[in-house]
């Protein structure tokens, strides 16, 4: 019986070296995907041709949520870009008349919608908005990152990697918009008089939890409690727009959009 010949280790490494270099190489990135300024004007351009369905700010109506997905956008840039070029067949969104370049505008203002932060150029100072994450903010009474700061409000140690730029501003903004409803500030008497206050955790018939500013979750049974307040109002401030000028929230989310547990290559 002839013995069946294989291929020696040296050729099967070259045929895997050709092999990886036949793979097709990454396609580059248009200039306007991640551009500060061509996401400024694809915004203006979304609010005037897109916001009668897709909601002012991608929020969704007649139209698809664009924002705050689940699950980010499959498409690619190219997709994309030709999806608002050409609208989508049998569906209620129309081809476009705008010229190529503001088509891609579009595309950056949608893509920065829904994806994660931390895949952005967000302008900004990283550093002073650090200081004022720690600082004159006061975030970090509440909120903590890697392990330091309050532990009364959500961990921001993902934040960039789990949120879109557009909505960590409106965290902070506007804190009631799209708050955690989770997170809100709960007061419970007990029947002896004991006030206890925090986070509201879990609640059901029978028991409560509460989560105080040193982290600590408290089970309380419903019939040892007098009286509960829960506020509908996020315990966040509702006055940054007024408490920071405009340079100190652009550098603050700019410094929470680069919070990310799995660090992502910068981009140049």
């Amino acid at each position: 019986m002839r013995r069946r010949a294989f291929p020696s280790i040296s050729l099967l490494a070259v045929l895997c070296a050709s092999l990886a270099g036949a793979a097709e190489p990454e396609k580059a990135k248009h200039p306007a995907i991640g551009n500060p300024e061509a996401i400024a004007s694809g915004q203006k351009l979304f609010v005037t041709g897109c916001a009668g369905c897709h909601g002012q700010n991608g929020e969704g109506g007649r139209g698809p949520k664009l924002r705050n997905r689940a699950v980010w956008h499959t498409l690619d840039d190219e997709g994309l870009f030709t999806t608002i070029k050409k609208g989508v067949p049998g569906a209620d969104m129309p081809a476009s008349n705008l010229p190529d370049d503001q088509i891609w505008q579009m595309a950056a203002y949608v893509r920065a919608m829904n994806s994660p932060a931390i895949e952005q150029n967000v302008p900004g100072n990283l550093s002073a908005g650090e200081g004022i994450f720690w600082g004159k903010g006061g975030c970090g009474n509440c909120h903590a990152i890697r392990g330091k700061g309050g532990q009364s409000a959500p961990d921001l140690s993902n934040v960039g990697a789990l949120r879109p730029v557009e909505q960590i501003r409106e965290d902070v903004a506007s804190p009631d918009a799209d708050g955690y409803e989770n997170w809100r500030k709960v007061v419970a008497v007990t029947k002896d008089g004991k006030t206890i206050e925090g986070a509201l955790r879990n609640r059901s018939n029978y028991s409560l939890q509460i989560q105080d500013g040193k982290g600590a979750v408290r089970l309380l049974s419903m019939a040892s409690l007098k009286e509960v307040t829960i506020e509908k109002a996020s315990p966040m401030p509702q006055d940054y727009k007024s408490r920071l000028s405009r340079e100190e929230m652009r550098d603050l989310v700019a410094f929470l959009a680069r919070q990310s547990i799995r660090p992502v290559e910068e981009k140049k």
